[in-house]
């Protein structure tokens, strides 16, 4: 009877065994739990893809995408690359970008692991991967390979990728860009929205409403093209005017990104 009652009480206690909230394996990062979790609730996760040179944190500063978690709104994972012969944190996300020691490391393959993991053990409801640059170029080449894990993307001063891209299903789209990036040219900005549209069976581009997300530069500087897309669906194309490669975003960036999320 001892036996029976103990067992039973092991049993209780298996399935209120704690969550994990770190994943990724050799290479792990912390799941960032949003305040306030309540058991049963979903939540999004977004992930933040930092650019070359940089690290997680820094580019989840950058977006303040730590207010979502303070907030409640979100879980949120912010992970790191790896570091190449310069002593520089990069994705292998496109022979353009930026896997320069041709390691071959699969980035693809840890970050999609790394999301599924995170979804099996948590209640998660959509996935937002938002990415700067070399993170954008990442942004684009996950939402390629893994629609079955990405439900949308903001993808700020990254490309299209070089290579085949051949998503399951249509994913919404931001993508941002500063016309005097000197970087990851302006120049390619269209041309990677439009080749995402396209995916999506969205039609031409039209102007849309203007936005003040830079702190340094007056005035309504981000101008929105949107395209022709059956709703929910939206691919939109935001032009960040008198802007370079790091925008200096006020406080309004991460609630805008998080409206426009929340309507798609």
């Amino acid at each position: 009877m001892r036996f029976a009652i103990l067992l039973l009480g092991l049993l209780a206690c298996g399935t209120n065994a704690p969550r994990p909230k770190t994943f990724g394996g050799a290479r792990p990062v912390e799941l960032q739990v949003p305040m306030g979790f309540v058991d049963g609730k979903h939540y999004p996760l977004v992930v933040v893809l930092h650019g070359y040179s940089v690290n997680g944190f820094i580019q989840e500063s950058y977006f303040n995408a730590k207010s979502l978690v303070t907030d409640g709104k979100a879980f949120v994972i912010a992970p790191d690359g790896t570091v190449d012969s310069m002593g520089h944190q990069f994705w292998n996300a496109d022979p353009a970008c930026c896997d320069y020691d041709h390691t071959g490391v699969d980035d693809d393959g840890y970050l999609s692991g790394v999301i599924a993991d995170i979804k099996a053990a948590w209640p998660i409801d959509r996935v937002l991967v938002m990415g700067h640059s070399n993170g954008g170029y990442m942004t684009y080449r996950l939402a390629c390979d893994h629609t079955d894990l990405v439900d949308a993307m903001v993808v700020l001063a990254g490309a299209y990728p070089t290579t085949g891209c051949t998503p399951t299903r249509k994913v919404p789209l931001i993508h941002i860009h500063g016309d005097q990036d000197a970087e990851v040219p302006y120049s390619v900005a269209l041309p990677s929205a439009t080749s995402w549209a396209q995916q999506d069976g969205c039609g031409p581009f039209t102007d849309g409403p203007t936005y003040d997300l830079d702190a340094v530069v007056a005035g309504a500087e981000t101008h929105s093209q949107i395209a022709a897309c059956q709703p929910p669906l939206d691919v939109e194309l935001w032009t960040m005017q008198g802007v370079g490669h790091i925008p200096s975003y006020s406080a309004d960036f991460m609630p805008t990104i998080w409206g426009w999320f929340g309507s798609h």
